[in-house]
């Protein structure tokens, strides 16, 4: 006796439009978080392999890339809250030198603004003192303080989606 499997029922328009409502900036700095710990993974195995090389190693593109990708998604963000932001938005966010915006995208947003400061800043700490003798300098130390906040911005803004999110979602 054979039986026929009722086929799967289609889902929902309602399920793609709750996919689809996720925000872009959400996708983004969850893509500069993983961009930083790629990049700094490789760029510890490229300088015990290679050494020291130039600024613009793969490595250190895909570390920059991160706080380029945050920055700019995060800024725009904010840009859209304070001018044309929903009540709720505008609620729901935090308000620093009149604008305001998710408490995450601000972490991101410094965290970016680390991020591109410690490159020159490295560069003449090398310059200066020659090649780092631990991995800790100063620079080094601004970049991982950037990339954290950038990974801790990230966190934020996606619980915060899901926080808002209705049940069922």
């Amino acid at each position: 006796m054979t039986s026929i499997a009722s086929p799967r029922p289609a889902p929902s328009l309602a399920a793609h439009a709750r996919a689809a409502a996720v925000p872009w900036v959400v996708y983004a700095v969850l893509l500069a978080a993983t961009s930083a710990v790629v990049g700094v993974i490789w760029d510890i195995s490229w300088h015990r392999s290679i050494g020291r090389d130039t600024f613009w190693t793969p490595a250190h593109l895909l570390i920059y890339a991160s706080g380029i990708i945050a920055g700019l998604s995060c800024g725009s963000l904010v840009l859209r809250t304070t001018f044309a932001g929903t009540p709720e938005a505008k609620a729901t966010g935090v308000s620093f030198w009149g604008f305001r915006g998710p408490l995450g995208a601000w972490l991101c947003i410094w965290g970016a603004f680390a991020m591109i400061v410690s490159a020159p800043f490295d560069d003449w700490w090398h310059n200066a003192y020659g090649l780092d003798v631990k991995v800790l300098s100063p620079p080094h130390v601004v970049l991982a303080l950037g990339f954290t906040a950038i990974q801790l911005g990230a966190l934020l803004m996606t619980v915060a989606y899901q926080n808002r999110a209705e049940p069922g979602d």
